[in-house]
Parts: structure tokens; C-alpha cells; sequence
């Protein structure tokens, strides 16, 4: 089967979508993780976490250098922006074709749409930076290593959808179930980022096929190594199929669905 769309995103500060589940935090920094990071060169003018969950310090990225998600922050008043005119940034970004530019230039600052221009969700377009919050957000929800060919997709998806007008945002309504519900919990999961200063590495979204409904089979996504639990359930709605169980590893969903028949 299909990997998992969740690979994405960044985490609630509220209940997840369908779970009710609470974010996880990062594990803490202890004396152990620190002794084994590398010192910071003394001639750094600022330091700056590395990406992730990690507990070691790099160089602040300065004027002029590239940026994005998986690479350290800018330093303090600097935002990391996408090229200028780039009609993807969050992708640039992600991509790490962004470029350290002082947080007071006019081209960083966001502009307000018309009210008619999103529904009543409250869509905003695309930004063209990225703060230093969301970057960690980032760094969260696409970890270091991971093939980034999916979550690319994914948000590029998201993006799209985001940046649209009215009239297109309307054709979200024809989409499946699972489709509408993973939008859904993508806007929600970056906003609710936006206003959370946690560092997560547990977190669901729902896993949809090409048509937009669910796969039977449904995983949390953990950032952190450990199995992840999975459960089952029906395609159509995405509620779970009564008797079949909840473990890490696959609970073999076609076997509940068959006798569901």
C-alpha cells in the first residue's frame, strides 16, 4: 500500500482532527543529548538551535545567505524569504532557496486580501517568509532525512489550495471526505503552530488515496524512531471499523473489512 500521507504537518495546540489526540513534545534536552553536541565556533556572532528536535547549537545564518527549513535560522531581525515573485515560497522554503533579508523590508511584509477573496475559513495566501516559529514548525513536520518527495507534494497541494480564489476554492467541496478533512487539518495545524511555541514530534493527520477518501488503514506519524499505532478504518467515511484493533505495526485491515461485507 501507498506510504502514509501524514507525514506532514506541523501539531496541534487543540485536539487533532478524527483522534482527539494531544501533541507530544520533543524529548528534553538532558546533560547526556548536550554533552554529545559539538561546540559552537567562538566566532559566531549569534547561535542558534539546529533544526528539528535537536538539542545542538549552530552559526545564525547572516544578511545575504541562503535559508530555509531545514537549515539554522536567521539571526535576530532577519526572516528567511522566498525569491522574489517565487509562486511556491512555502516549497522554496522547504527546499532551502530562501534568502536571509532584514525583517523591515517592504517586501517581507504580508498583504491583506479582500474579504471576498477566501471563504469563510479564513484562508490566508501564501506569505513569502517564513517567521522563525514557523520554521521550526518546518523543521518538525519534514525531519532531516526523510524522502521529501511526498510532503513536497503535499504541501505543494496545500499551497495551491491556499493561494486561489473563491470561485476555486469552491471545488474543495466536490473532493472526497478525507480530502476535505486533510485540508482542513493542514490550515488548522499551521495556524495553531503560528500561535504555539512547542516543539512536537507525534502528531495524525488523515492518510487519503487519489480519490479522496480514506485508506483502511490509519497510522499517527512519530518523528521520534518509535512505532507508530495504526488502526482501521471503513474508506467511505473514515470511522473506525468496530472490533478491529489498535496496535503499532499493521493492524491488517483488509481482514475487518472483509467481514464487515
Amino acid at each position: 500500500p501507498p506510504l502514509p500521507l501524514p507525514l506532514l504537518l506541523l501539531l496541534w495546540a487543540l485536539p487533532l482532527l478524527a483522534r482527539g489526540a494531544q501533541p507530544v513534545l520533543c524529548a528534553p534536552c538532558t546533560p547526556e543529548r548536550l554533552a554529545l553536541c559539538p561546540p559552537v565556533p567562538p566566532e559566531c556572532p549569534e547561535a542558534a538551535r539546529l533544526p528539528g528536535c535537536s538539542c545542538c547549537q549552530t552559526c545564525a545564518l547572516g544578511p545575504g545567505q541562503p535559508c530555509g527549513v531545514y537549515t539554522a535560522r536567521c539571526r535576530l531581525g532577519l526572516r528567511c524569504r522566498a525569491p522574489p515573485g517565487e509562486p511556491r515560497p512555502l516549497s522554496a522554503l522547504i527546499q532551502g532557496r530562501g534568502t536571509c533579508r532584514p525583517a523591515s523590508e517592504a517586501g517581507g511584509m504580508r498583504t491583506e486580501e479582500p474579504a471576498d477573496s477566501i471563504e469563510a475559513d479564513d484562508m490566508p495566501l501564501e506569505s513569502t517568509e517564513i517567521t522563525q516559529d514557523q520554521l521550526l514548525n518546518y523543521q518538525l513536520m519534514f525531519p532531516i532525512g526523510q524522502d521529501k518527495s511526498l510532503p513536497w507534494n503535499s504541501i505543494t497541494s496545500y499551497e495551491n489550495m491556499k493561494a486561489k480564489r473563491i470561485s476555486e476554492l469552491k471545488k474543495l467541496k466536490e473532493q472526497g471526505p478525507c480530502q476535505k478533512e486533510l485540508y482542513r487539518a493542514l490550515f488548522k495545524l499551521v495556524k495553531a503552530q503560528q500561535r504555539s511555541r512547542g516543539e512536537v514530534y507525534k502528531f495524525y493527520l488523515p492518510n487519503c488515496n487519489k480519490n479522496g477518501f480514506y485508506h483502511s488503514k490509519q497510522c499517527e506519524t512519530l518523528l521520534d524512531g518509535e512505532p507508530a499505532e495504526c488502526w482501521c478504518v471503513y474508506p467511505k467515511n473514515g470511522r473506525r471499523i468496530p472490533g478491529s484493533p489498535e496496535i503499532k505495526g499493521d493492524p491488517e485491515c483488509q481482514q475487518y473489512l472483509s467481514s464487515q461485507e
